[in-house]
């Protein structure tokens, strides 16, 4: 992928022959013009098709087209040049730049500087009305200096993009592009086409008019043709198209109409109720392509919404994921340098990427055009430039004070995971101050002096319009989401007159929460208006302990024996439910165990509604134990990857066999078989206990009964005393020692977050009921009281969003005892370097720069998420420190924040100097801890590290209690194979034995077709055998990428499709054929037949049971809940006794 000029069109050729003078005079026309698009609508006239609605949405707050942002006289000379002159520089023609020295905070916009002057409401104290200078105007549509030229063909030479970023093509051809534009293609189509090519299945040569013809239409009527096309085959004419071209399709209606509808919050559009866009993520991932690095665009699929993605539109984002050996290092080095100095070109159109988080570059379509000509009935003209989405979404003029690098990782507010549900009234949205420890004197505190640090209100109203919108059962507590520039969570207003149902909603933003200054609220486009719900308040349980858990308990002095018995108890009640298989409704309850253990179910819901599942309370309230800062996309998971057409993502479409070892378990159970009998579900049920001990023993999560996990949120009523904490359920909990009911914890308890590395992440505290929070539910409510937050105790921890565990089991509370407070080290900031450049330095500096280097300077900070920040690197090395030399010790300590430092560089703009990380990395040298090395199973050639002291290391002693109640368990399985059958299946094999006397019997009255018929079947049958038996004795190999598989697997897979092919016979319906074929298929080989026939044996064996049939969508969201079970249970006592 090398770099490659392009002639782009972004304007027409008076455009940049008027040079930057003439620019700045487009700019100051802005403002004399009701309508910046009025001249555009007057060339079209009545051939204009799409609207043109100029109200500004900015006077009505329920007026929803969609607005661009134009600009005052005066704001526009003194930011705009600079902004332009960074992204735009291609449209200067190289004129004599203007001589004077324009900065983005001339003296013209100094009363910026403080949030209250540009006119947000604060509480109680009001602020003045904004000055003119800061007010905005806003219109339906982009300014006229970016609005592409309509009917004029001239493009700009080359030369004049000899000062911008490279052009990379991802998937570009000037010569097919002319004619992919001719025939109009959707663009779901075109990106398909796009896929082939750097998939290397097709080339663009190979794009005929011919097969283009084909092509033609919406998304729905020809996309998920594309492969079919151009492989010259016919489309089955009972093909139906997806979901997900039907969304595209949607969201493309909604880009065109430029009303904003792809925000949600307008009810119904196109057969979708409360329909919202940005669910389609377009994705590719990085490859090494000789000495540089190319995109392979994978299949877009519908997963996750996201602000960006509602506002632009699916189809102007592309996430681009970065494999972690590609972010090394000199590779590492050469690919951020590839990235910083690039555009993209995907089919005529120009990607640049905004922001890199968690392994993901993030590109968004611009307003520019390569080798194409702008088509309004695409919704191009509603295309922004970057310097337009900068302004959107984080403007430099309003955030001047923000370190550059924080104000590059603010770009992950727009890419959380969420869903809009209201717009609050810009009168209704507050600013609030927030409180401080008692002893805090003035100026700006530090963040564990902050008592309220990421929580704000919420009326009642507005929780109780989020519930209906969300369709809860329930009016929770708290949400958290995002909303204009803020982030966290927001509770219940205490204020009993905020508490109603009904009326307006209203919020309350805290400084604290408080991200992005975007100026007057009432002025904004209303997308930042919307509350962007990541989730509801929630509570789950039992919760697990991890690692780093277990370690901090036994320095708190919790016995070993005490930990010991924990997993013991935990390992015995999960493998009991596994392999307890007498009696006649066992199977239900090794079902419910193994759906437990898959969580098959939740994962199921999670496919079927992208990403809703947090929003709706479903899954995991975090989504990893060590979540890297500010990363909150839980929702973001892979899903299984589909193979050729199949409507179910997690299921073989030939085979019908589910993806997942825990689903395939449950549908073989379901259909009737028994372990004992079916050899097959006894090995895979020993694959699933396999994986319960193994989670056990190599990541320690170990449950905890007395638990529960839930957000936390700061006393709104400050009645709490320091070391109080209140939780109250909205369900009754069960205590498993004494069996009684409870909604309120009480007493003594234990609370943490993950990650707990400081022998003060775990605190003692005491849970009480008091009344003034008894409306306040499944929260975790911590006191404002104290000489600094209790959050902050917790690993530093705030109350934007985060989990802590609640613990009451006497065994670990009353032996626990807390350690004190663990501070940084002094002379840790020593070992940084301090790259902190504010806003208005950046602009400063970038002014004195060439435009490429100018331009490469702001894509390195937008970039600043491709660091190499070495966060794994330290954990390593804090987890040999407290092996080798304690929990407690000053170095294990010094790591500990050395690490804590590393996550949050990207904001603080901290790196770790050279040197010092080469001590800290030479001090561990290759050496790991013991446990480590047992769990690998590989002792030979491993420096195993040596401890101090004569006491066993805690997760030492628990990795060989673990492998030593592992293998017991796994003997004691073994021996239940002594008690089952090793004849087949009668049921499986009965069909094909059945077909087979019937065809003998005709053949003895002289018709002999039947036979001739059954031959085939088996001639084709036998066939595929072959292949498969060839297939599974093959090498496996490792995969060699995302997407890939290995040889063996590709093979096998190929048996199974051609297994699936239907022989050409008379006498068999296709019913008839499918069963005989399944029934032969097993009669040659159990295993065989299950790989290429699995659906249809498992339904031969569920119709002899006297199956209850259901449709895929009702059995995926079957479950057996508890009581049932146990209700079973009991029954089945009463008759033994």
């Amino acid at each position: 992928m090398n770099p490659k000029t392009v002639v782009y069109e972004s304007s027409d050729d008076e455009e940049y022959s008027n040079g930057w003078d003439d620019f700045k005079m487009q700019v100051e026309a802005l403002d004399h013009s009701q309508s910046p698009t009025q001249p555009l609508a007057e060339v079209l006239g009545e051939k204009l098709s799409i609207s043109q609605e100029t109200t500004p949405r900015a006077t009505k707050v329920d007026t929803r087209s969609r607005s661009r942002l134009s600009h005052d006289d005066e704001e526009m000379r003194e930011i705009d040049e600079v902004a332009q002159r960074l992204i735009e520089s291609d449209s200067d023609s190289g004129s004599a730049p203007s001589t004077e020295q324009s900065s983005l905070f001339s003296s013209r916009t100094t009363s910026i500087s403080s949030v209250e002057s540009t006119g947000l409401k604060r509480v109680p104290n009001w602020s003045p009305p904004p000055s003119p200078a800061v007010k905005r105007k806003v219109s339906s549509c982009a300014p006229v200096v970016n609005l592409p030229q309509v009917g004029k063909n001239q493009k700009p030479s080359s030369s004049k993009l000899s000062a911008e970023l490279n052009i990379v093509h991802i998937a570009h051809c000037e010569k097919t592009q002319g004619v992919l534009d001719r025939h109009k293609l959707a663009w779901g189509t075109i990106f398909e086409l796009a896929r082939g090519v750097t998939r290397g299945m097709w080339t663009f040569q190979d794009m005929t008019e011919h097969r283009l013809q084909k092509l033609e239409g919406s998304n729905a009527q020809s996309a998920w043709k594309v492969a079919t096309v151009m492989a010259d085959k016919v489309p089955s004419a009972t093909g139906a198209p997806s979901e997900l071209w039907l969304e595209y399709d949607r969201e493309q209606l909604a880009i065109v109409e430029n009303k904003g509808r792809g925000l949600g919050t307008m009810g119904q559009w196109e057969g979708k109720d409360h329909w919202y866009g940005g669910k389609i993520q377009q994705a590719a991932h990085v490859v090494k392509a000789g000495s540089s690095f190319k995109f392979e665009l994978e299949k877009p699929e519908i997963r996750r919404s996201h602000r960006f993605a509602r506002f632009l539109g699916s189809r102007r984002i592309l996430q681009v994921r970065v494999p972690d050996n590609l972010t090394y290092d000199k590779v590492g080095s050469a690919l951020r340098e590839f990235v910083i100095s690039s555009k993209f070109v995907l089919c005529g159109r120009v990607f640049v990427p905004f922001h890199a988080k968690e392994g993901s570059m993030y590109l968004f379509e611009t307003n520019e055009n390569a080798d194409r000509k702008t088509n309004l009935g695409d919704g191009d003209s509603h295309r922004l430039a970057l310097y337009q989405f900068i302004k959107w979404h984080n403007p430099l003029s309003l955030n001047w004070q923000q370190p550059i690098s924080k104000w590059s990782t603010r770009w992950a507010l727009g890419l959380s995971t969420s869903v809009p549900t209201i717009e609050f009234p810009p009168e209704n949205i507050f600013f609030i101050s927030d409180q401080h420890a008692a002893d805090w004197g003035k100026g700006k505190p530090p963040a564990e002096k902050i008592m309220t640090d990421g929580c704000g209100y919420i009326s009642g109203a507005a929780l109780t319009a989020i519930m209906r919108v969300m369709k809860y059962s329930s009016r929770p507590t708290a949400v958290q989401g995002r909303i204009a520039g803020a982030k966290g969570m927001w509770v219940l207003h205490p204020d009993p007159a905020h508490q109603i149902a009904d009326g307006q909603p209203s919020i309350w933003i805290r400084d604290s929460q408080n991200k992005i200054n975007l100026g007057s609220l009432h002025e904004v486009d209303s997308a930042h208006r919307i509350f962007d719900l990541l989730a509801p308040s929630r509570v789950t349980g039992p919760s697990r302990l991890s690692s780093q858990t277990l370690v901090n308990l036994a320095h708190g002095r919790v016995p070993l024996s005490v930990l010991k018995d924990l997993m013991a108890d935990g390992l015995h009640e999960e493998v009991r439910q596994l392999t307890e298989w007498s009696g006649p409704d066992s199977m239900l309850m090794v079902w419910r165990a193994v759906e437990q253990a898959g969580r098959v179910v939740t994962s199921r819901l999670r496919r079927r509604i992208a990403g809703q599942a947090r929003a709706l309370g479903l899954g995991q309230l975090r989504p990893t134990e060590e979540p890297a800062a500010g990363i909150d996309d839980g929702d973001d998971v892979a899903v299984s990857p589909s193979l050729g057409n199949s409507v179910n993502r997690g299921r073989n479409p030939y085979s019908g066999e589910p993806l997942t070892l825990h689903e395939s378990v449950l549908e073989l159970l379901q259909a009737g078989f028994h372990p004992l009998k079916l050899d097959r579900l006894f090995y895979k049920l020993e694959y699933v206990v396999t994986q319960v001990l193994d989670d056990y023993i190599e990541k320690f999560h170990i449950p905890v009964k007395e638990s529960l996990e839930a957000y936390i949120i700061p006393d709104p009523y400050g009645v709490l005393e320091e070391g109080q904490i209140h939780f109250r359920s909205s369900e009754l909990i069960t205590d498993p020692e004494s069996g009684t009911q409870m909604d309120t914890v009480t007493g003594p308890v234990l609370v943490w977050r993950n990650p707990t590395r400081l022998p003060s992440d775990v605190q003692k505290v005491t849970a009480v009921s008091h009344p003034k929070l008894a409306n306040y539910f499944d929260v975790i409510v911590f006191p404002v009281k104290g000489e600094r937050s209790l959050a902050s105790y917790l690993g530093g921890g705030d109350y934007d969003g985060d989990t802590v565990t609640v613990v009451w089991s006497k065994r670990l509370v009353e032996n626990f005892n807390t350690a004190p407070l663990c501070t940084a080290p002094a002379g840790l900031s020593d070992d940084f370097e301090r790259e902190v450049e504010h806003v208005k330095d950046f602009d400063r500096r970038v002014l004195e720069l060439p435009k490429k280097e100018a331009r490469i300077a702001l894509q390195k900070v937008l970039l600043l998420g491709l660091a190499e920040t070495k966060v794994g690197l330290y954990s390593k090395f804090h987890d040999l420190a407290v092996y080798e030399r304690g929990y407690a010790s000053a170095a294990a300590i010094r790591l500990a924040y050395m690490f804590t430092t590393c996550l949050d560089a990207s904001k603080t703009g901290l790196r770790v100097k050279a040197h010092i990380f080469e001590q800290d990395r030479k001090f561990c040298g290759n050496r790991k801890p013991y446990y480590m090395v047992a769990l690998e199973q590989k002792t030979e050639d491993q420096a195993i590290s040596k401890r101090k002291g004569s006491n066993p290391y805690i997760l030492d002693a628990l990795v060989d209690e673990g492998r030593r109640l592992r293998d017991d368990f796994l003997k004691q399985y073994s021996v239940l194979r002594s008690s089952s059958t090793k004849t087949a299946d009668h049921d499986l094999t009965s069909p094909y034995l059945s077909a087979s006397r019937r065809a003998t019997q005709a053949s003895h009255a002289d018709f002999h077709i039947l036979q001739d018929n059954l031959n085939a079947v088996k001639v084709h049958v036998q066939r595929a055998y072959g292949e498969w038996q060839a297939a599974v004795a093959l090498q496996k190999k490792a995969s060699e990428g995302r997407g890939s598989s290995d040889p063996k697997s590709q093979a096998i897979q190929k048996s199974v499709q051609h297994f699936a092919r239907r022989p050409e016979v008379l006498f068999f319906s296709d019913e008839e054929l499918k069963i005989i074929m399944a029934s032969y298929a097993y009669n040659l080989s159990g295993a065989f037949g299950f790989s290429v026939a699995f659906a249809e044996l498992c339904a031969i064996k569920a119709r002899v049971q006297g199956a209850v049939l259901f449709a895929d969508r009702f059995a995926e969201v079957m479950c057996i809940p508890n009581n049932i079970l146990r209700a079973l249970s009991q029954a089945q006592d009463d008759v033994d006794d």
